[in-house]
């Protein structure tokens, strides 16, 4: 259970963090005269959160190993996502100095890298009681 509570935390977080950091935290760059692509990675992102946050709750309450190992599965799925928007389907703006190249994207790849290291560990383990449970 208390592998659960922290795995339920840990999505819980990172979701928060896809969803307030680039508004609050690590701000891209604004611009009141035309909407730049960072502004639509973000809001991208943000449904990402979403995703996260859900995963965590729903991790919470599966009481299935193989439940467990599905909804860390479909996690790792959406942090690789979640650094691919900003890397290649949307990106951001073409100068590198700008707050979204050099604070924002780094700020989401790191939240989605540590993140996807601790799920991938926490596969493993899944995967490893899923095998002593069949003998």
């Amino acid at each position: 259970m208390k592998n659960r509570i922290i795995t339920a935390i840990i999505l819980g977080i990172s979701g928060l963090l896809f969803i307030t950091g680039p508004r609050f935290i690590f701000k891209v760059c604004s611009s009141e005269e035309m909407v730049m692509n960072c502004h639509w990675t973000v809001q991208a992102e943000i449904g990402i959160g979403i995703l996260l946050i859900v995963s965590g709750v729903l991790y919470l309450y599966a009481a299935a190993f193989n439940t467990r190992l599905f909804l860390l599965l479909q996690s790792a799925a959406i942090y690789i996502i979640g650094i691919i928007i900003p890397a290649v389907l949307i990106g951001g703006c073409k100068n590198k100095d700008m707050a979204c190249q050099s604070l924002t994207f780094p700020a989401l790849y790191l939240t989605a890298a540590l993140s996807l290291i601790y799920v991938t560990g926490s596969i493993l383990y899944l995967l490893g009681e899923i095998r002593k449970s069949r003998g």
